[in-house]
């Protein structure tokens, strides 16, 4: 990625069954390909590589990466039981060894902190080796969450509670100081990663959102109208909710967001894209909301695009917490490539700023009683201009020029050759 004859080695730790590994780490691999030999390093649990329940989808990653001319390493790591049975970091460099020489041009991009712990201590004595921190969000609050500790006091943490936090805390601190660059998902998480540790430099840092699979919108969105009529929405105004229905994602929000749309547009109707059918199916019942006022559909993702170009709004609420002031929601880059505008809240990543600058949809506040509320977005949302072909235009020029891998690696790959060209010339002896 730095140059012709530099390797990507790309490290995921324990994540491999993760939902976003397809668009998130695969695809922007296939991107780089064939320019730079590629691999994919994913250090799983033991158990999952036996596991009939998992095998399926563990080979369909590596066909799939086969196929695109990516290298899959299977790297085991110790059962989810057993952590402490071996060491991550010595598997790890034993692997590298045995496919790198020590003085080959590499750079290892490691997704999240404590995978890039383990690569800088699996590549001590590579000297043309560079790790890259791959920060997804706040990992330490996150964690934090995952224990369900916000409103308690650090002093009444239990101690298994406190160690996982302090791990992750001191993995955080070694990969922002010791990688040789770090790139984010968003600028609000430079800032904070700035903010924490005041001493970095800002030109160590990427900003590299999650980016939707646009051209599988772009095959699509010639057909919206056929979209509606299928559906059969035609002459309604359809409003997307898209996702699970975890409690961040603010279900019950957008249930009364969407009775507020409707007040101000009788013919709205709610088309819910989720994982969880039957439950949202008994939320809107026990809202209320009539069922010829609503459309539920549970697809694989390969079949999202083809539903979401049919819609005229989508519903993107968060809480206004660090962990979303930091994000960077793929839904929202899915809406633009749909030419989808948005409802959402404040302080969402880098994108409300960008809904209410770029006019890509209305920034809404749920501290909000239900007739300001109202009486803010019923303008908006009659008015004549704004959803539009226009408007639907403008998204998706926006998704194109900030949302896609196109637009996103070769700038990243520019970024990357300045780090590790001045990193090697800080390594030369005077």
């Amino acid at each position: 990625m730095a140059s012709r004859s530099t390797s990507l080695l790309y490290l995921v730790h324990r994540e491999t069954l993760s939902s976003v590994i397809s668009s998130q780490v695969i695809t922007p691999l296939e991107q780089l390909r064939p320019d730079t030999e590629v691999t994919l390093g994913l250090m799983t649990p033991l158990g999952h590589l036996w596991r009939n329940k998992y095998v399926p989808t563990l080979k369909r990653i590596e066909e799939r990466c086969r196929a695109s001319g990516i290298r899959v390493a299977w790297i085991p790591s110790p059962p989810t039981r057993l952590p402490w049975l071996w060491s991550d970091a010595f598997v790890l460099r034993q692997w590298i060894r045995k496919h790198f020489s020590a003085d080959q041009p590499l750079v290892v991009r490691c997704r999240n902190a404590t995978t890039t712990s383990i690569a800088l201590d699996a590549l001590r004595g590579f000297s043309q080796a560079h790790v890259i921190y791959d920060c997804r969000g706040a990992e330490i609050t996150e964690e934090v969450q995952k224990w369900g500790l916000d409103s308690i006091p650090q002093k009444d943490w239990p101690p298994h509670a406190k160690s996982a936090i302090t791990h992750v805390t001191a993995a955080e601190h070694r990969a922002v100081h010791q990688a040789t660059g770090i790139t984010c998902v968003s600028n609000a998480m430079v800032d904070e990663l700035c903010e924490r540790y005041p001493t970095l430099n800002r030109d160590k840092f990427f900003v590299a959102p999650c980016c939707p699979e646009i051209p599988a919108f772009d095959r699509v969105i010639s057909e919206r109208d056929n979209a509606r009529m299928s559906l059969g929405l035609s002459d309604r105004f359809i409003v997307s909710y898209v996702g699970s229905l975890a409690w961040y994602q603010l279900p019950q929000a957008s249930i009364r967001l969407f009775r507020l749309i409707k007040t101000a547009i009788p013919l709205a109707h709610l088309l819910a894209i989720t994982t969880e059918p039957d439950k949202m199916k008994r939320l809107l019942e026990t809202s209320s909301i009539d069922s010829s006022d609503y459309t539920i559909r549970s697809v694989p993702p390969r079949d999202v695009p083809g539903l979401l170009i049919a819609s005229d709004m989508g519903l993107l609420l968060r809480d206004n917490t660090l962990t979303n002031r930091v994000a960077s929601p793929i839904k929202f880059g899915e809406y633009m490539a749909a030419g989808v505008p948005v409802l959402i809240t404040p302080g969402l990543g880098d994108y409300s700023a960008a809904v209410v600058h770029s006019d890509l949809g209305i920034e809404v506040d749920l501290q909000l009683d239900d007739s300001t509320l109202l009486s803010r977005l019923g303008d908006r949302l009659t008015s004549s201009s704004f959803i539009t072909p226009t408007t639907r235009h403008r998204c998706r020029q926006f998704a194109a020029a900030n949302l896609s891998w196109q637009a996103v690696l070769p700038a990243m790959a520019s970024w990357l050759n300045r780090l590790t060209e001045r990193s090697a010339k800080q390594d030369t002896p005077g």
